[in-house]
């Protein structure tokens, strides 16, 4: 219980950086075109091979776990877009798009605390 509290206190605190600072840090990045490409394609393909590798054996979480990673993947995708090809809109939508999933990501582990832990 504790190690997923932990987990949690991580993620929200990851949630309130990209909150505060993530234009800052999409703005440095767009200074940086090739290196920050090459990150975010290989973050991508990890995110494309997590994908696979959870349908190839699905349980009782495949659903949420393929959502989870979706929504990182679209996050991963909107930053790529912004480096690439920036427009007035994109950073706003990738700030919000990570939020989107990191919310997910922490409502989804309070979830299995409160079923394996039955509280």
């Amino acid at each position: 219980m504790k190690g997923r509290m932990v987990e949690i206190g991580a993620l929200a605190a990851i949630a309130l950086v990209v909150a505060v600072g993530g234009k800052s840090v999409l703005a440095n990045l767009a200074t940086h075109k090739a290196p920050a490409s090459a990150a975010f394609v290989v973050l991508i393909a990890a995110a494309a091979v997590a994908l696979r590798r959870t349908y190839r054996v699905p349980n009782a979480e495949t659903q949420v776990v393929v959502t989870k990673y979706v929504a990182y993947l679209v996050a991963a995708a909107l930053a790529l877009w912004d480096v690439l090809a920036p427009a007035r809109w994109i950073p706003g939508s990738c700030i919000a798009a990570a939020e989107v999933a990191l919310v997910f990501d922490i409502i989804t582990i309070w979830a299995r605390k409160n079923v394996a832990g039955g509280a």
